[in-house]
C-alpha cells in the first residue's frame, strides 16, 4: 500500500503502521495468556472427568458383586431359617412323643416346655410368636 498511489497515500500507510506498531500489546497478550489459561483449565476438567468416569465403574463393579453376594447370602439365610424351623418342630414332636409315654421326668418336660414357651413371647407372631396380654 505504501508503495503505490501518491505521497498522501504514502504518508497515510506509513502513519497507520506507526500507530499499529505504536499500540500497547497488552490487550493481544492478555487475550492470548487467557486463552492459553483456559485451554489448561479445560484439560484438567477432562483428566478430573475422566478419573471420576473410571471410579465410577469400579464402583459399580463393586456395588454389582456386593448384589450378587447379598443375594447368596440372602438365599443361605432364608435355607437356614426353613432348616431352624424343620429342626424345631422335629422337635417339638418329639417332646410331644415323650410326654404321651408313660413314667416321664414331668418337670424336666414342664421345664423344657416353659423355655419353648418364653422364647416365643419374644418372637414376632410372624415368626411362630405369640401374642403376649
Amino acid at each position: 500500500k505504501s508503495e503505490e498511489g501518491g505521497v498522501v497515500s504514502r504518508n497515510k500507510a506509513k502513519a497507520e503502521l506507526a500507530q499499529h506498531l505504536a499500540e500497547d500489546p497488552l490487550p493481544l497478550r492478555r487475550a492470548k495468556i487467557n486463552q492459553e489459561a483456559a485451554v489448561k483449565k479445560a484439560e484438567r476438567a477432562t483428566i478430573a472427568a475422566a478419573a471420576a468416569v473410571e471410579a465410577s465403574v469400579v464402583a459399580r463393579a463393586n456395588a454389582e458383586e456386593a448384589t450378587r453376594q447379598s443375594a447368596a447370602a440372602k438365599a443361605a439365610a432364608e435355607a437356614a431359617v426353613r432348616e431352624a424351623e424343620a429342626r424345631v418342630a422335629e422337635a417339638e414332636a418329639f417332646l410331644n412323643e415323650v410326654k404321651k409315654k408313660p413314667g416321664q421326668a414331668q418337670g424336666a418336660i414342664w421345664w423344657i416346655e416353659r423355655e419353648i414357651q418364653e422364647t416365643r413371647n419374644y418372637l414376632p407372631e410372624s415368626k411362630g410368636g405369640v401374642r403376649r396380654k
